[in-house]
């Protein structure tokens, strides 16, 4: 018997924008709303190009390392919830 396909919901699009995983797919990450943000497509499309499939929090403690580095300072980043 052939398997059945879900049917979606239909999503809201929003004008000149597309959605961003906060947690990627790659990661385990789901289309749920909490796991959402609409981003513009340009602003969206350089993300990728930047910082690949990292998320919030990888680019934040690159960047800070990156700036302890630099300034020879000892920042840290702790992951709240």
């Amino acid at each position: 018997m052939a398997k059945r396909r879900r049917r979606r919901k239909p999503r809201k699009k929003r004008k000149g924008c597309t959605r961003h995983h906060i947690v990627n797919k790659v990661f385990g990450g789901k289309g749920d709303v909490e796991n959402i943000i609409w981003l513009h497509e340009k602003r969206h499309d350089m993300w990728h190009r930047v910082f690949n499939n990292l998320n919030f929090l990888q680019v934040a403690m690159i960047l800070v390392r990156a700036n302890n580095m630099v300034k020879g300072t000892n920042l840290t980043i702790t992951e709240v919830d």
